[in-house]
C-alpha cells in the first residue's frame, strides 16, 4: 500500500466510477482498476462494489476510505506547514446555507485578508445535503450546515458516520422576512392564518433525504398556496422588495441589510416547535487554519450582534 493507492481510491468514492477517476487522475482504466485490486490485496478487503449507481464503497470500504482521507489530509496540512513560504497562495473553500449574517461575516473576513499576495477563495451558498457532501469529500475544508432542531439525532448520526465534526454556531427561531410594503407589515406578530393569500419564496433545492414529502414541506412551515422557488440568495431580495405581497422565512437578518432593501422581519405565533440550528463541520482531524479560525469567530461575532438588535428591538 502507498500514497498513491489512497488518493485513487479516495478518486474512485468521489466520481463513483473507475473510468471518470481514470479521466480526472490522468492514468489509464486498466491501471487504475490494478492498483484498486493490489489495495484490496493489502487490505484483504473489497472496498467498492458495483451498482446500477456506479461504484460505491462496501460497509468495510466506507470506513477504510475515512481513515484514507484523514492520512491525506494531515500529510497535506504537514507539507503546507514546511513548505511554506513568501509566495504560498492563502486557500479557504466553504459551503454555507444562504443566510445574510454568514455572508456579513465572509464580507469582513474577505477585508481582513486584502494585504495576502496570494489568495483563492470559493465561497458556495447550498443547501445542507450539498455541504455535508462538499466536506466529506473534501472539496471544502469547511462548512455551515442549517436543519431543524427536531432532526438532530439524524444529523448527529449523519456526520458521524462521514467522519466530520461539527459544533453548534447557534440555535434561533426563524424568522417571517418581508416588504415594509408588505399588507402584514405593521403587525409585530403574525398568525399562521394571515399568511395565506400570500406568496411565499422558499429555496428550490431544499432537501433533507431522509425526509417524505409531507415532512419536507413541514420544515419549511406550512404548504402555502402560492409558492415561488428560487435558487440563489440576491433573488430573495429584489423579488422580496419587488413584489410586497410575497414572504419568505429566514434566520435573522443583520439590520443593515433590512434597511437597504426596505424590509422587515417579523415573529410567527404558533404552538408548533421551529428552533433551527447552524452548525460548523469540518473533518475528523483536521485542523483549523488561520483563515478558517477568524470565519468562525466573524461567524460568532455576527450572531452576536444579531441577538443584541434583537434584545433592543424587544425592549430588553
Amino acid at each position: 500500500m502507498n500514497l498513491s493507492h489512497l488518493k485513487y481510491a479516495v478518486e474512485v468514492e468521489k466520481a463513483r466510477s473507475i473510468s471518470q477517476a481514470a479521466e480526472t487522475l490522468y492514468m489509464g482504466q486498466p491501471n487504475l482498476s490494478k492498483a484498486i485490486r493490489e489495495l484490496e490485496n493489502d487490505l484483504g478487503i473489497t472496498i467498492f462494489k458495483r451498482t446500477s449507481k456506479g461504484v460505491i464503497p462496501t460497509q468495510k470500504g466506507g470506513e477504510f476510505l475515512g481513515y484514507a482521507k484523514s492520512i491525506l489530509m494531515q500529510i497535506e496540512e504537514m507539507e503546507s506547514l514546511y513548505n511554506s513560504g513568501e509566495n504560498e497562495r492563502l486557500r479557504l473553500s466553504v459551503a454555507a446555507p444562504r443566510a445574510s449574517y454568514v455572508t456579513e461575516a465572509f464580507v469582513r473576513l474577505c477585508d481582513s485578508l486584502r494585504e495576502e499576495k496570494e489568495l483563492e477563495i470559493n465561497f458556495k451558498e447550498t443547501n445542507t445535503t450539498d455541504a455535508v457532501t462538499l466536506v466529506a469529500d473534501r472539496e471544502c475544508s469547511l462548512g455551515i450546515i442549517r436543519y431543524r432542531s427536531t432532526y438532530e439525532r439524524y444529523f448527529v448520526s449523519l456526520l458521524t458516520g462521514k467522519n466530520l465534526q461539527y459544533h453548534v454556531l447557534w440555535e434561533f427561531e426563524p424568522v417571517l422576512l418581508i416588504s415594509e410594503k408588505h399588507p402584514l407589515a405593521e403587525k409585530e406578530t403574525i398568525q399562521e392564518v394571515d399568511l395565506l393569500p400570500f406568496i411565499e419564496l422558499t429555496h428550490g433545492d431544499f432537501s433533507v433525504p431522509f425526509l417524505s414529502l409531507a415532512e419536507a414541506r413541514s420544515v419549511s412551515q406550512e404548504q402555502p398556496h402560492k409558492k415561488i422557488c428560487i435558487y440563489e440568495r440576491g433573488s430573495q431580495f429584489e423579488l422580496l422588495s419587488g413584489l410586497p405581497e410575497t414572504y419568505m422565512w429566514v434566520s435573522p437578518v443583520p439590520a443593515q441589510t433590512l434597511r437597504r432593501w426596505g424590509l422587515v422581519q417579523r415573529t410567527l405565533s404558533s404552538d408548533r416547535p421551529r428552533a433551527c440550528r447552524d452548525v460548523v463541520i469540518y473533518e475528523q482531524g483536521h485542523r483549523l487554519t488561520p483563515a478558517e479560525r477568524t470565519f468562525v469567530s466573524l461567524l460568532s461575532e455576527a450572531r452576536r450582534r444579531l441577538q443584541g438588535e434583537s434584545g433592543k428591538k424587544a425592549g430588553l
